[in-house]
């Protein structure tokens, strides 16, 4: 019943193209010339966090080496550019949170394989703070995690972690006063404690992934709170630093 009430809203309420919003025929996503133009994450990549590297041989990126993260392995799908950009703004600021579904089939389509070997128990997304979340009306890593759950058949915890403070944008600070500057940004919700009695572990999901210190504020406090381990996805992901 819910894949013909999808397709009968996809024939009542056809896709746009991601990045040129372009009407798309009956069960296309996106452009072909668009697709094309996109910067997709090729192998070889960093152990750690999946940003591309330049040799297998090195098997981490500058950023890993220089500040070792907590997280066991992490994945991402595009190359954060100016190609993306406008469609990574739109679903994050501008309500586009159909947007959701072309991301993460991306995502598995590409990287599912490498996920799905990591036996994580659940998926769990970056928290926003509730001004924020106010302001948009949405979560939008949230939105990718409800999603990439129902693809990889895992359950969902989307209060898992909770965010108490409102930060100062990264940009503004360097890779190491990133992570300073959310130290005690988030908080693990006591509501899930029995959660970590089990040896589980979990797929963390943010939207972009830049220097790492969003996603390394959450897997230090995942992992002290009781998980046995935590892996990371992200849409887009910056280059590494050489």
């Amino acid at each position: 019943m819910q894949n013909i009430i999808k397709s009968a809203g996809e024939i009542l309420f056809p896709r746009q193209c991601p990045v040129c919003r372009k009407v798309q025929a009956y069960g296309k996503k996106i452009c072909p010339a668009c697709a094309r133009s996109l910067s997709y994450v090729e192998e070889p990549v960093c152990f750690q966090c999946g940003k591309p590297i330049s040799s297998p041989e090195q098997e981490l990126c500058f950023d890993c080496r220089i500040f070792p993260k907590s997280f066991h392995g992490g994945r991402s799908v595009f190359l954060y550019n100016n190609r993306i950009k406008p469609a990574m703004m739109d679903f994050k600021y501008k309500n586009r949170r159909i947007l959701a579904d072309f991301f993460i089939g991306e995502l598995v389509d590409r990287q599912g394989e490498v996920m799905s070997s990591w036996g994580a128990d659940m998926v769990v997304p970056v928290p926003v703070h509730r001004n924020k979340r106010k302001k948009r009306g949405y979560n939008q890593a949230e939105l990718l995690s409800k999603v990439l759950a129902d693809r990889l058949n895992l359950s969902h915890y989307p209060n898992l972690l909770i965010r108490t403070q409102d930060t100062l944008p990264q940009k503004m600070f360097s890779p190491q006063a990133r992570l300073n500057n959310l130290q005690k940004a988030f908080r693990f919700n006591p509501e899930y404690k029995h959660l970590c009695s089990h040896n589980a572990s979990a797929i963390l999901i943010d939207d972009i992934y830049t220097t790492g210190a969003t996603m390394e504020a959450c897997s230090r406090l995942l992992l002290a709170a009781g998980l046995k381990k935590v892996y990371i996805c992200s849409i887009c992901i910056g280059v590494a630093r050489e």
